[in-house]
């Protein structure tokens, strides 16, 4: 067997491994790597190390690290308390607001970890107002799938590092624009169908207390948000939409993953929070391990030739206009029962650049669909995303049910995804 398929065989063994034992792949990934890389190829363990995608694994802790103060300080929860309280009139806006609120938090940095602290507010308001708890899933799940995926959020970060790293850096941009714009607008239809589907028409208004005003720490915490936000994000679109290459060069200085950490000094400094705690409870440290041990097997693997040797077999049996749809389809499959970020992602990317070398499909198809399908199956309950979901049904018997209810969504989502696979290869070919 060749070292590239020793590769293969070890991604496959890792995988399983992790859905069978709810254990972090890491691990065996980096012992596969190790074995393989000096066992076989005869390479340096300090080559091994070299396969650590180190600006990936920095701009994820930079960005979960600060949008974690606000998360620790009850700041997100706070506002999304406001929010829910001047709609306490419209209980049927309620579930909507939810997906939305979800949206714009994972949007403005918090990532996934938005499901997490969501959940347990959209079951509960689920319970208050008689709405179905599919509807609660759904909400959370499509409004956190959707936003992270926004190119300055744990998703998009992710992608944009990877494509920058490529032969195709000057796709980074575009691709991560138009996967965030796709995952939307399809995440949103499909919340709105599942709503209208599971609609009970008991919705019912209940009595809220008045939230409490923000503190002075919450206060000091959005203005903070907001700033680095903005620093981020302003001169990053402003340059891309002017073209001015005085602004770009500012935005291309502005790396997202040191403004959000000088943020997360400031907060600390500030003290509005428990940096320890924020570090401890907040940074997806079982992500960013996972993430690493994939990636230095991975690095093993293009040093194999498993690259060329996948290509090869997606190129040479397949015809043209059905490469994104498999890519799409092996994407979303993979993603039900693994990390999109820290597993998929990094194993499909490298197989872009030959792909588009032995065939000619084009690139940003491919980034895009293997970045859309692998996130919206995220909603699976089965994923990382989904299970925080679910750990926040605090009733065992309705968590239960929930769970076989939600099994398929991701598959229907998927579906749908490849479908639109092919009809962007008619049109790109």
């Amino acid at each position: 067997m060749s070292a590239a398929w020793m590769v293969l065989v070890a991604v496959a063994v890792s995988i399983i491994y992790g859905y069978k034992t709810q254990k972090n792949i890491a691990p065996p990934a980096v012992t596969f790597a190790f074995l393989i890389g000096c066992g076989v190829l005869q390479l340096k363990p300090k080559e091994i190390f070299s396969f650590l995608p180190v600006s990936i694994l920095f701009n994820v802790l930079a960005i979960t690290f600060f949008f974690g103060f606000a998360i620790e300080n009850g700041t997100l929860a706070a506002v999304t308390g406001k929010i829910l309280y001047a709609m306490r009139n419209h209980p049927k806006w309620m579930m909507p607001a939810m997906c939305l609120i979800s949206f714009l938090i994972a949007m403005s940095g918090a990532g996934i970890a938005t499901a997490a602290f969501m959940a347990p507010i959209a079951f509960s308001l689920s319970k208050k107002i008689e709405a179905h708890p599919v509807a609660a899933y759904t909400a959370v799940a499509a409004g956190t799938v959707a936003g992270s995926n926004f190119m300055y959020s744990g998703g998009g970060i992710v992608v944009l590092n990877l494509v920058k790293e490529s032969p195709y850096t000057e796709l980074a941009f575009p691709v991560t624009v138009f996967s965030f714009l796709l995952t939307t607008a399809i995440c949103l239809i499909f919340f709105f169908v599942i709503y209208m589907v599971f609609r009970n028409g008991k919705c019912v208004g209940q009595a809220y207390e008045r939230p409490e005003v923000l503190s002075s720490v919450q206060k000091k915490t959005l203005a903070l948000l907001l700033i680095v936000v903005l620093v981020i994000i302003i001169p990053n679109f402003v340059g891309e939409l002017t073209g001015n290459s005085a602004i770009r060069s500012l935005a291309g200085r502005l790396d997202v993953g040191f403004v959000m950490m000088i943020g997360g000094c400031v907060a600390s400094v500030l003290n509005l929070a428990d940096d320890r705690q924020v570090l401890r409870f907040q940074v997806p440290w079982t992500t960013l391990v996972m993430l690493g041990g994939v990636s230095m097997l991975i690095g093993v693997g293009k040093e194999a030739g498993l690259v060329e040797l996948l290509a090869g077999l997606i190129s040479g049996h397949l015809p043209k206009i059905l490469i994104a749809p498999v890519l799409s389809l092996s994407a979303g499959l993979m993603s039900v029962f693994s990390s999109a970020i820290s597993v998929v992602l990094p194993t499909l990317y490298p197989l872009v650049p030959e792909l588009t070398k032995d065939t000619g499909v084009s690139a940003q198809l491919m980034y895009s669909v293997i970045f859309v399908s692998a996130t919206i199956t995220g909603i699976s309950p089965l994923s990382t995303t989904g299970s925080m979901i679910l750990g926040g049904c605090k009733s065992e018997k309705v968590r239960s049910r929930l769970f076989y209810q939600v099994i398929p969504l991701p598959f229907i989502l998927l579906a749908v995804m490849v479908g639109l696979s092919i009809a962007f290869s008619v049109i790109h070919i």
